[in-house]
């Protein structure tokens, strides 16, 4: 997992909590300490050095640098990435594995 993720999840969280209104900040707050739990087991990979091959695939893909820096650290820490985004997936699975929740549940 890189830490863009992490900021993903607490964004989700706020959105769901604050704009969507399906859980309750209490309900934020008690998933983010789970969030919290949770990295702690796992290993975190950063996109340092890896900074002109995430440009290079976000012009090539037509797509953000954030996208294409999980493409670009799967890739080289051969990893499967797991997205909801039907549009990032497409286009990841012409360089890597690719995977839904749903797949992996």
């Amino acid at each position: 997992m890189q830490w863009l993720t992490v900021y993903e999840a607490i964004n989700a969280l706020w959105k769901e909590a604050k704009l969507i209104k399906a859980i309750t900040i209490e309900e934020a707050f008690k998933l983010i300490e789970i969030i919290q739990e949770v990295i702690d087991y796992m290993k975190i990979i950063s996109p340092r050095n890896y900074e002109r091959q995430i440009l290079e695939l976000a012009l090539k893909l037509n797509i953000t640098a954030y996208d294409a820096s999980y493409i670009i650290l799967a890739k080289e820490n051969n990893l499967v990435l797991v997205t909801e985004d039907k549009r990032l997936a497409e286009k990841a699975s012409k360089i890597i594995r690719t995977m839904t929740l749903r797949d992996i549940a």
